[in-house]
């Protein structure tokens, strides 16, 4: 019986699992799908030392690089001021004199620009305080230059508004008048003149243009560049012309027109017409016309790159 017997094998229950491992189980999958989500973000985001380190760079080297070169504009500028050729005839209303002076001005900029780049670092404040009123006042300067939204004043030199009064004086304009005659100014009109008619004005000189001929506007005929003549059954034109100085600005208004001051005589000519004062204030107000849009431009350059060499700074020594 004993050997007849047989071996049955005794199965195993099988292991049980449990509720709570499986939430185990299933909730550390996502933990570390995020974990690993979240590295991969951290790796994508700059480092804070880099942010730092670029902030150096711009506060040490770029900006304050790029704020000496555009100040070296300010020497230039000043040097061609004090070394180009004046108009002639302009020394009478003191031009000359006025020009050193904006050349002395545009260099005392240039060496406090500088000296707010070197202190920098020290004297963060003071400098951004300095370097804003000097470029605002600049800016204003600028702006009387321009001829923009009238801020310019009776008194201020090279304006619009003070070249106006200076030609409408009888004094000044007397003296004006025989130093362009004196400096033949017409001289080439009427010793050489053009065969071409209609002649071309619009290629001519202001002065040539405002002082040798008439004004368009008489309708009159031509024998050759300096002597015209009226046609016949028209008059001069009686109603009150006004003029614009090549700017966009109204400048003189006048009771006896141009036509009616015209004379063939080479002494007179339109010497005595408001389009010959227009002329010469067109020759001489350019350049100060273009040296208001230059203080503009470099005042408001100047002025943001200050700016942000001061905010640079400051970042720099917050995060060191």
């Amino acid at each position: 019986m004993a050997d007849n017997a047989q071996v049955v094998p005794i199965e195993e229950p099988a292991p049980t699992v449990t509720a709570t491992e499986t939430t185990t189980t299933t909730t550390t999958e996502p933990e570390a799908k995020s974990s690993d989500q979240m590295e991969s973000q951290n790796d994508n985001k700059p480092p804070v030392g880099t942010l730092v380190t670029l902030v150096n760079i711009l506060a040490a080297g770029v900006l304050p690089i790029f704020t000496f070169v555009l100040s070296l504009t300010l020497l230039g500028y000043a040097v061609w001021l004090l070394y180009m050729r004046s108009y002639d005839c302009e020394d009478i209303l003191g031009l000359p004199r006025i020009q050193t002076l904006a050349s002395v001005g545009l260099l005392a900029v240039f060496v406090v620009s500088n000296a707010a780049l070197f202190l920098r670092r020290k004297f963060p404040m003071p400098a951004l305080v300095v370097m804003v009123v000097v470029l605002l006042l600049m800016l204003f300067i600028g702006l009387a230059y321009a001829g923009v939204n009238e801020m310019q004043s009776r008194r201020f030199p090279a304006t619009r508004t003070w070249f106006n009064l200076k030609v409408m004086d009888d004094v000044n304009w007397n003296n004006i008048k025989s130093c362009v005659y004196d400096k033949g100014a017409c001289n080439d009109l009427i010793y050489g003149t053009p065969n071409e008619k209609p002649y071309n004005r619009r290629k001519m000189p202001p002065i040539k243009n405002g002082c040798c001929m008439p004004p368009e506007t008489c309708n009159m005929d031509s024998l050759n560049a300096t002597f015209w003549y009226r046609r016949k059954d028209e008059g001069p034109p009686l109603k009150t012309t006004v003029m614009y100085d090549g700017y966009g600005d109204e400048m003189l208004v006048g009771r006896i027109s141009d036509c009616q001051l015209w004379r063939n005589d080479w002494s007179v000519l339109c010497y005595d017409c408001r389009s010959c004062k227009l002329g010469f204030v067109r020759s001489v107000r350019r350049k100060w016309w273009q040296l208001g849009i230059f203080l503009i431009v470099i005042s408001i350059f100047l002025l943001i790159s200050h700016l942000l060499i001061f905010l640079a700074t400051f970042w720099e020594r917050f995060k060191g």
